[in-house]
């Protein structure tokens, strides 16, 4: 950032001429998740079916939660805004069609749902259990600790109202849980495997946050051109930007737009391009480009063009 004021004072020192000028940009920009989902600055919901049994139904909900908070980390800087439903199971049901998730959708009231169907829990394996050191006394019937190991299969349906394809994605995980179980070391298997299938939350919270992981936005840096003159209010407008105020930068090149000066308008639009862009508005953006290529064209604008629209295909 530095850098880049220490340029644009020089460059205002040394112009030459009284046409435009430009400095490049570079933006750490928000991309598809590894899903192949656009999901930025949409809202969303989590669902899990609820079918009656304990731990299925506590494996549902933990994982749940944990999905929300791995996808309020990484759009909503850790704020507590995604809300998590449990919907009854129905027999016969089709958790995956479209029209089911579009219901549900429509209750939620959020741009994009998520629906975790019951897990497919396997036999569990019940470890040798390993006597349990702290510094303190321990009751004897927690003396014991044993993993049990819980093979599972999870199925997360996804249903993005924005996204063209109008349709549901579905994706699948398989792997293996491990809850723990306390006893005095002479349970049966059976019994450190119901007890095990009460602490399955913690573990499948794991899981939630790992699913997540899938649906969090890549990044990629990109350079963009930002046009000014040498000049009072077009230079405010170009450290704004330089700043990342795209609102407050975007103000004053709506202020430049009353000129008959068709490339310092061209210039203008340009730049209001540009910001729309930067603050997610991609057909505002396109609009403004538009009038920009009519007014007077810039070879910037092209780049820009492509950048936009590969957001909005």
């Amino acid at each position: 950032m530095k850098r880049l004021v220490f340029l644009l004072c020089g460059l205002s020192l040394m112009a030459v001429s009284c046409g435009p000028s430009s400095f490049l940009m570079d933006v750490e920009m928000r991309d598809i998740s590894r899903s192949g989902l656009d999901l930025g600055r949409k809202t969303f919901s989590v669902v899990y079916i609820d079918n009656g049994d304990f731990a299925d139904s506590t494996f549902s909900a933990s994982a749940a939660d944990g999905f929300a908070q791995t996808l309020e980390s990484g759009y909503f800087s850790g704020e507590r805004v995604i809300n998590v439903y449990r919907l009854d199971s129905i027999p016969g049901a089709d958790y995956s069609s479209r029209d089911t998730l579009v219901n549900i959708l429509m209750d939620v009231g959020t741009d994009v749902v998520f629906l975790i169907e019951p897990p497919e829990l396997g036999c569990p394996r019940v470890l040798e259990p390993v006597k349990v050191r702290t510094g303190g006394a321990v009751p004897a019937d927690s003396s014991y600790l044993s993993e049990v190991e819980v093979p599972f299969l999870v199925r997360l349906d996804v249903y993005d109202s924005m996204n063209k394809a109008d349709s549901v994605f579905s994706f699948t995980g398989r792997s293996t849980v491990r809850p723990v179980a306390y006893s005095d070391g002479n349970d049966p298997d059976d019994i450190i495997a119901m007890k095990a299938a009460r602490a399955i939350g913690e573990p499948a919270a794991t899981v939630g946050r790992k699913l997540a992981d899938s649906f969090l936005s890549t990044w990629k840096n990109e350079s963009y051109s930002v046009i000014y003159y040498d000049s009072g209010r077009w230079l405010d407008a170009a450290y704004a930007a330089s700043d990342y105020r795209w609102k407050d930068a975007m103000d004053i090149w709506m202020g430049l737009l009353d000129t008959g000066n068709l490339q310092k308008r061209s210039c203008a639009e340009y730049n209001i391009s540009l910001a729309c862009y930067m603050l997610g508005d991609y057909a505002l953006a396109l609009e403004w480009l538009d009038r920009s290529d009519s007014d007077c064209p810039l070879y910037q604008s092209r780049s820009l063009r492509q950048k936009i629209s590969s957001r909005i295909k």
